[in-house]
């Protein structure tokens, strides 16, 4: 009888993980979104600005690397980092093309980090 108890305990843990993580991770990426959105690569700080926004997503990519693919979350940051770059050479059309990339990529993450088929399968 107590592994009954036990067994239901562990799946109302798992299904509480469950919900408190996607919320967490849709407001965190949403966040994230918003920032990248706002930025405009031809303004003077730029640089700067792209770069608390990638310091701020590194501070979380080990808590989400819990539940996210390392691949998806590799792709941000190199999409981050390369992003960067084109700013720092003043290339404003590379880094526009990159922060492209980079929402398409934070867009993907959000869509799989919610309870979907896609995150299940």
């Amino acid at each position: 009888m107590w592994y009954k108890i036990l067994a239901g305990v562990l799946f109302l843990g798992v299904i509480a993980f469950t919900a408190v993580n996607t919320l967490l991770l849709d407001r965190y990426v949403g966040e994230v979104t918003e920032a990248v959105e706002g930025l405009d690569p031809s303004a003077d700080n730029a640089g700067e600005r792209a770069d608390q926004i990638y310091q701020s997503f590194k501070k979380r990519a080990t808590y989400m690397s819990l539940t996210v693919s390392h691949d998806d979350i590799t792709d941000i940051e190199d999409c981050f980092v390369e992003m960067i770059g084109y700013i720092s050479v003043g290339d404003t059309d590379g880094a526009r093309v990159t922060k492209s990339r980079l929402l398409r990529s934070l867009e993907h993450l959000w869509r799989l980090s919610g309870l979907n088929w896609d995150s299940i399968i």
